[in-house]
């Protein structure tokens, strides 16, 4: 080979090998990794349903379990009531001279139904209206009129109270209200005819009791007698009802405006204080009773 030729080509290999690789077969760069699409929102959590009515209950029930009462929601109690009734003489004295103010006991059982601080009290009760013998008379009537009068009278009351209550802490609460029912009249009321043992006595509570009819003297300062023959009223007479003609009633009836307190020690257990005035007179009670 011809010695200049062959140093062009050297000269031109060593040309070539010095230029860079990429020069040389140029590669096509790697395309770009497309960008990931943006997560989707995560949704609102939907409101679970409500509760079904017997969970709701489970639930109120749950947190009933104190005095506090929760509102809407219906309470029921049941248990016992004791009433002192005091008929004071000067009411008996509105119609009648004399007699004596009366002491009345009466107890029975109790329902009470409660909602929203307000409450029905069904009470079906009996009341001993018990008298020992006094003297008395009517308004208009002489002198020698006077009668000892006795009753062995009891009464059989279906009432209702209606109260509100005015709540001072979550146990304690005053009560005001009404109550109103009726009662069943039954017992003895014995009217006899009396007269003085002798002049010197004036009480007609300390008279006796006329051995029969035109059996007295004549009352002093007046033309009657005693023991006259006005009535019957003798012996071991007693006062027919209403129905048979005589004056004993054979109902009664029970209206009262009462106020009083009410204690919740527990969600089981309430006791009450009445306080009133009603158609016997005026009254205060206790009250127990148990939640159901």
């Amino acid at each position: 080979m011809n010695p200049r030729r062959f140093a062009c080509t050297s000269i031109g290999a060593a040309a070539l090998l010095s230029l860079p690789a990429a020069a040389q077969d140029p590669e096509p760069a790697p395309e770009a990794a497309p960008e990931a699409a943006p997560a989707p929102e995560a949704a609102p959590e939907a409101a679970p349903p409500p509760a079904p009515a017997a969970d709701q209950a489970a639930v109120d029930d749950a947190r009933d379990t104190g005095a506090a009462e929760l509102p809407g929601k219906t309470y029921r109690f049941v248990g016992a009531r004791y009433r002192g009734i005091v008929f004071p003489k000067f009411m008996l004295n509105l119609f009648a001279d004399g007699g004596t103010t009366v002491y009345i006991h009466s107890f029975g059982p109790e329902f009470a139904i409660r909602k929203d601080g307000f409450e029905y009290n069904l009470g079906l009760w009996l009341g001993l209206y018990d008298m020992d013998p006094v003297g008395m008379k009517g308004k208009d009537d002489p002198e020698g009129a006077w009668e000892l009068v006795s009753s062995e009278l009891k009464v059989l009351y279906l009432t209702s109270d209606f109260l509100w209550s005015h709540e001072l802490s979550p146990e304690l609460a005053l009560n005001y209200g009404a109550g109103a029912g009726i009662g069943i009249v039954f017992g003895d009321l014995v009217r006899l005819q009396s007269l003085p043992p002798n002049a010197s006595v004036t009480d007609p509570d300390k008279y006796v009791p006329c051995a029969g009819q035109s059996a007295g003297p004549e009352v002093p300062g007046s033309a009657t007698w005693w023991c006259d023959d006005d009535n019957d009223h003798y012996g071991t007479y007693t006062e027919p009802s209403w129905a048979n003609g005589g004056s004993k009633p054979n109902i009664f009836p029970w209206l009262a405006l009462q106020t009083g307190l009410r204690y919740k020690a527990s969600r089981q257990f309430v006791s009450r204080l009445d306080l009133g005035f009603g158609t016997s007179g005026f009254f205060f009670g206790i009250g127990a009773d148990y939640g159901l």
